[in-house]
């Protein structure tokens, strides 16, 4: 299936993302929906196995190639513990290029994961694009972006498919966090048909707004970087990001939330909720917090913090 028909029939992609869920479940978790108040309930991919919703994707990517004989991403920290989780499982050797800038506590588990670890100074993109070149050079290498594959998306999409199973009506407003935008691309392309009148908000930090800059002209740019809490959303995207169109086609609203929004959304959920979340999940529950009325459903991508940055928030 070509990515362009991803977003023209969502029927046909439904059935792949079904065809994904079976394909990985022996690698995740299904997570649960828990309420957090009267009119708000939270996906918890907080519990996912890895610490995130990345060992979708991760796993979707692996098992549908044959004959690797060694598994090569980019990653914050997230997706390239997710990677390294399965191809592990799968016996094969992993290779991993990281942003020196990521946060420790996320090197430090890729390091004790047991991938061969390159750093990359500069933008995240970087360590993507390094990682892309040095797949292509490497004979029987798999390349497993952490957003631009058609197989990644459909991974994502399986969270929208558990949706669909545990919540019996569609929410009025469904918030996402979005870094390069397989996440919410995947969950729009396995809700949307269902769903047609839930409004999906991709949550963006303020700080790296990259899907949000190239939505607005149809294509990917450079956009800026700054440091934030939601490390696992920021850089830039691949010029040819099959995630762009897919969001443009699919999610109703991009939001911008500012780094105190996000610090007090960890606190929210961690002293309210008792829930460890990382600054990219802090942006959905953030964003929702902004609203004072409606149905929400708030996806809580991964809970991957070291504890400095608790204790500054708490």
């Amino acid at each position: 299936m070509s990515h362009w028909a991803l977003e023209r029939d969502l029927a046909r992609t439904a059935a792949a993302a079904h065809e994904a869920r079976a394909r990985i479940a022996r690698f995740v978790r299904r997570t649960p929906v828990v309420a957090l108040d009267e009119r708000r309930a939270a996906k918890l991919e907080t519990l996912q196995l890895g610490g995130s919703f990345k060992i979708r994707g991760a796993a979707a990517a692996i098992t549908a190639a044959a004959g690797a004989r060694e598994v090569v991403a980019a990653s914050t920290g997230n997706h390239g513990i997710a990677v390294a989780r399965v191809a592990g499982a799968l016996g094969l050797p992993c290779r991993v290029f990281a942003p020196a800038s990521a946060e420790p506590a996320k090197l430090a588990r890729l390091r004790s994961a047991g991938v061969a670890l390159v750093t990359v100074e500069g933008d995240p993109l970087e360590a993507e694009l390094a990682a892309r070149a040095a797949a292509e050079a490497t004979p029987g290498a798999l390349l497993v972006p952490p957003y631009n594959d058609t197989h990644v998306v459909l991974g994502q999409a399986t969270i929208g498919l558990e949706l669909l199973d545990e919540v019996a009506a569609a929410p009025e407003r469904l918030f996402v966090p979005v870094g390069g935008g397989g996440l919410v691309g995947g969950i729009a392309l396995a809700v949307r048909e269902r769903w047609p009148a839930c409004r999906i908000v991709g949550c963006l930090p303020a700080a790296s707004p990259a899907m949000a800059d190239g939505d607005g002209v149809g294509h990917a740019v450079v956009s800026r970087v700054l440091p934030t809490l939601a490390d696992a959303t920021a850089g830039n995207i691949e010029p040819d990001a099959i995630t762009i169109p897919i969001c443009a086609a699919l999610v109703d609203e991009l939001v911008l939330l500012e780094e105190d929004e996000l610090a007090a959304a960890m606190g929210t959920a961690l002293r309210e909720h008792h829930l460890v979340i990382e600054g990219a999940a802090a942006l959905a529950l953030a964003a929702s917090l902004r609203e004072p009325r409606g149905d929400h459903l708030v996806v809580l991508s991964g809970a991957g913090v070291g504890v400095d940055t608790l204790r500054a928030i708490a």
